[in-house]
């Protein structure tokens, strides 16, 4: 069972380095920064020079531009922890003209020398994904390397009981070296470090990124590669498909302030919503194999198919061990010993519950099992701005991933039907919280807490469990 807190106060510092009149802008969120200069038609910087960002989805503008042209740049994209460069170059005129700019989608980052690859949240949602588990996009990055199985679960374990892990190595390193973060939430197990605590479905994912090498200050805790996750965020207007994902602006009861004939519900301005569910469920039937064989019906009552040797005794001078006490072939063992108790319960609770010998020469047994296999996850996230110069959201995010292994947890157990059954569940949970305050246009302060779970619960549910035995079991404290 681990448990991650993480708390995180980032303070950002535009230097101005061009001149004293030069004015450096710089946005950090969590996703990535912009940084760039404001310069007038000549070359010189502009001092003073207000700049807007704005999010296209949200609608939720920063600030204006009233000098010179208006001049935009339209589709500018920070993808997470990019750093981007914008310059601006302003020309004098009626503040009524514009000037637009439409940024290219892919930028050259001058400013980092960290290799990076980014996964957009419309390639998780529209690429063929096995099982839909998004974990298998990250080896489309140059310089990763994978030893991946045909079908990528989540949990633990897979529907065929064998062990789940993430087999991914970045840049030559260990598949353990990796970590993986949500909106900057470690979800990596740290128990085993190759699989994950909490998956988020690909219809929650904005987009992620691998960062493979030179990472930035900020980006430690990994020797290998570092997969950061942006959730989605809802909108200014309703976005939603036909599975369990809904996000857009939150609307709130009128209680009786709006009037009469109008609508119930207003629009809460710069607040919105992203909600998305998915679950699954899956049945496996394996045959099970005990090679080593199952006492038969007779031999559960105690009669056996050959003399067996009940008591002996060594002979100190030839070294023989003549047999004092046989049993004959076919007759029952009670009528010539008791039976020990415990092992009496051995043969009630747990051999005479199993079927018999499917092959009677070998006494194997092979016998149909039923493994279950279920996931759900549920993702909720909220943004607010509070003012033009004060934004912050919080996103939760719940795993439960409940299976039932017949041949007990990583398929270990002895391949008897029923013995070693094991009831496990994975469960994984997250939050983070985030504020960002923009003091001024070179001083910016963003706080975030981030807390992590994830366990591997287990217990044996088959007969072989204390609670279905009556034999007594000493244990020791843990």
């Amino acid at each position: 069972m681990k448990r991650y807190f993480g708390f995180t106060l980032r303070i950002l510092l535009s230097v101005v380095a061009l001149s004293a009149f030069a004015a450096v802008i710089s946005a950090q969120e969590v996703t990535g920064s912009i940084s760039g200069t404001v310069k007038d038609a000549s070359g010189g910087a502009v001092p003073g020079a207000t700049v807007t960002f704005s999010d296209a989805d949200k609608k939720v503008v920063l600030r204006t531009m009233t000098t010179f042209k208006k001049h935009v740049e339209s589709r500018v994209k920070v993808n997470v922890s990019d750093k981007r460069t914008v310059d601006v170059t302003l020309e004098a005129g009626n503040i009524s003209e514009v000037v637009t700019v439409e940024a290219a989608q892919l930028a050259v980052q001058l400013t980092t020398p960290t290799a990076t690859t980014v996964i957009s949240g419309d390639q998780v949602r529209e690429l063929s994904l096995n099982n839909r588990n998004w974990v298998q996009l990250v080896a489309l990055s140059p310089g990763v390397s994978n030893d991946l199985a045909d079908q990528v679960y989540v949990g633990t374990t897979n529907p065929a009981g064998q062990a789940n892990t993430i087999n991914i190595s970045v840049n030559g390193a260990r598949s353990a070296q990796n970590t993986y973060r949500v909106d900057g939430a470690d979800i990596t197990d740290r128990g085993s470090n190759i699989t994950i605590q909490a998956y988020p479905s690909v219809d929650s994912i904005g987009e992620f990124n691998v960062l493979r090498s030179l990472y930035p200050a900020e980006s430690g805790g990994a020797g290998g590669g570092l997969v950061n996750i942006v959730t989605r965020s809802g909108g200014d207007q309703f976005h939603h498909n036909f599975g369990g994902t809904i996000g857009g602006p939150v609307y709130f009861f009128n209680f009786g302030e709006g009037k009469p004939g109008g609508p119930i519900a207003s629009k809460l301005d710069k607040t919105f919503f992203f909600f998305s569910e998915e679950a699954r469920r899956d049945l496996r039937y394996p045959l099970l194999t005990a090679s080593a064989g199952v006492p038969d019906l007779n031999m559960r009552q105690g009669i056996f198919p050959i003399d067996i040797c009940l008591s002996a005794f060594t002979a100190s001078a030839t070294g023989a061990i003549p047999c004092t006490n046989i049993l004959p072939a076919g007759t029952p063992l009670s009528a010539r010993t008791t039976i020990n108790p415990i092992a009496q319960q051995y043969l009630t609770f747990i051999y005479n519950k199993l079927p018999a010998p499917t092959d009677p020469l070998t006494r194997a047994l092979v016998s149909p099992a039923k493994n279950i296999s279920n996931f759900r996850q549920e993702i909720f996230k909220i943004d607010h701005s509070f003012s033009n110069k004060w934004s912050a959201y919080y996103r939760y995010e719940n795993d439960k991933i409940p299976t039932v292994d017949s041949n007990s947890l990583f398929s270990s157990g002895s391949g008897l039907p029923g013995v070693a059954t094991t009831a496990t569940d994975s469960p994984g949970r997250t939050h983070t919280f985030q504020s960002t305050h923009v003091i001024s246009p070179n001083f910016i302060l963003v706080g975030r807490y981030t807390y992590g779970y994830g366990a591997i619960l287990s217990s044996n549910v088959g007969t072989l469990a204390c609670c279905a035995l009556l034999v007594s079991v000493l244990r020791k404290p843990l």
